[in-house]
């Protein structure tokens, strides 16, 4: 078997004559010119002629990347077999069946054979992810990308599925909002986090070898770049990989490993220190252009309009009023392009509030419209960061606009909801995990 890296979470897996591409993106900025590719990708589009599958993991567009997809030749797609885990919504599928790309859905924990001796198997993950294991050559490669699989416990839950590994791909840095512009510390806690969970996977799976990935990216706008002041560094992957017992194969763009070898670490290493000792000069991104308060009214309108289709709002407003959970309560957002404060409620709309108003979290126009304009809005906010907030600020706009994300991901505020105590529990959980740490540093937002 060999592993041909192509950039952030994208990999080849090769076998009897077969190649497996993993999320392919190759180019252009992700979560609305919040994120760009620490290093230029060498894989070619003429080069998808030699893949025969490309495998995603899940929707986020450093995983699943549209403008990719329709860079790739037509010509070549009728011959490429998409593979996706089993949804309710069928969203990539279509997307891809639509593109001219055979595709192929798989069953939850299935076993399917590509090649003779080249297995692989599927799962997905709440919220809405999944892994991958491939079997060949007597080996297992896991690749759990940015599944929730945060401690040991949860480990060894995949681990009846997939038994003791060969190869691991694991992401080794933060990928998300950890505090404002001075909460240096929260952000060195959370990559300190962030390896400790490499080191439980580690424990549990056992792997001869892991190779860090899918954190290869700077937050690239002028509003998030001050988070790239806390990510681990590909050689403190190394160091973690090391000490937790398994051999750290770090790769580059284009490089290329037989699975199982001996593998130097020296040259990989030297160019990714390269690009992060350049990361002041890389280009950074700017806002697109404010929206008007009319403006922002309408999409707020339209937003709550769309909820109102897919979501119970009699249990919405019923769950508002629950103590102690504080779901859907309204707050305040300084939209500082705009010097104006407004108030959000799912149930009332957006408000301007007087000059002078206490805000809980601080924005750019442009960030709100996206939340309103699309179901996965907000999840692309608190992916990108590019915004700032108290922990209780974070919370109160967090249990609001998390209904968008949540239809996104083909689920709704219904009864059937109620009882998915999984989801509930992970939900709360992540939360309080997060706003623990923020309260430990004392993250504040001037007012």
């Amino acid at each position: 078997m060999k592993i041909e890296f192509v950039n952030h979470a994208s990999f080849i897996v090769e076998h009897q004559g077969v190649r497996v591409m993993c999320d392919p993106w190759l180019f252009g900025s992700a979560f609305f010119n919040g994120w760009d590719l620490i290093c230029k990708t060498q894989f070619q589009m003429e080069d998808f002629k030699n893949i025969q599958y490309i495998w995603f993991s899940h929707e986020h567009p450093d995983h699943f990347a549209p403008p990719v997809i329709n860079k790739i030749p037509e010509e070549i797609r009728k011959n490429i077999t998409v593979l996706f885990h089993e949804t309710n919504d069928k969203k990539v599928i279509d997307f891809c069946q639509k593109k001219g790309f055979k595709t192929q859905e798989l069953t939850h924990l299935k076993k399917y054979t590509l090649a003779p001796d080249f297995e692989i198997m599927c799962a997905g993950v709440l919220p809405f992810d999944s892994w991958i294991c491939f079997y060949g050559d007597g080996k297992k490669i896991l690749n759990v990308n940015d599944c929730i699989v945060d401690g040991e416990a949860k480990a060894e839950h995949l681990k009846v599925h997939t038994g003791e590994v060969d190869v691991l791909f694991t992401q080794f840095s933060y990928a998300a909002w950890k505090g404002n512009e001075g909460d240096i510390q929260l952000r060195k806690d959370s990559a300190a986090s962030k390896l400790q969970i490499v080191t439980d996977q580690i424990h549990v799976f056992k792997p001869k070898f892991t190779i860090p990935f899918a954190s290869f990216v700077y937050f690239s706008h002028e509003e998030n770049s001050y988070m790239n002041n806390g990510v681990n560094l590909p050689v403190d992957a190394i160091n973690a990989i090391t000490k937790a017992g398994s051999a750290p194969v770090l790769m580059y763009p284009g490089d290329i490993w037989e699975v199982g070898t001996a593998w130097d670490n020296t040259a990989p290493n030297q160019k990714y220190e390269a690009e992060y000792a350049a990361l002041p000069d890389k280009p950074y991104h700017k806002p697109i252009r404010s929206f008007t308060e009319a403006e922002l009214m309408k999409s707020c309108a339209d937003y709550l309009t769309r909820l109102k289709s897919k979501n119970n709002f009699f249990m919405v407003r019923m769950i508002k009023m629950v103590p102690g959970f504080h779901f859907f309560q309204p707050f305040n957002i300084l939209l500082h392009d705009l010097n104006a404060i407004y108030q959000f409620d799912i149930t009332k709309g957006l408000t301007r509030m007087p000059e002078g108003t206490k805000f809980d979290v601080r924005m750019h126009s442009e960030s709100l419209d996206f939340v309103f304009k699309f179901d996965w809005g907000y999840d692309t906010l608190t992916v990108n960061g590019r915004f700032n907030a108290d922990m209780d600020g974070f919370a109160k706009m967090t249990k609001s606009f998390s209904v968008g994300p949540l239809n996104n991901t083909g689920r709704t505020i219904s009864l059937k909801l109620l009882f998915d105590f999984e989801m509930i529990g992970n939900f709360l959980g992540a939360l309080y995990r997060f706003g623990k740490r923020m309260r430990k540093n004392k993250v504040k937002l001037a007012n």
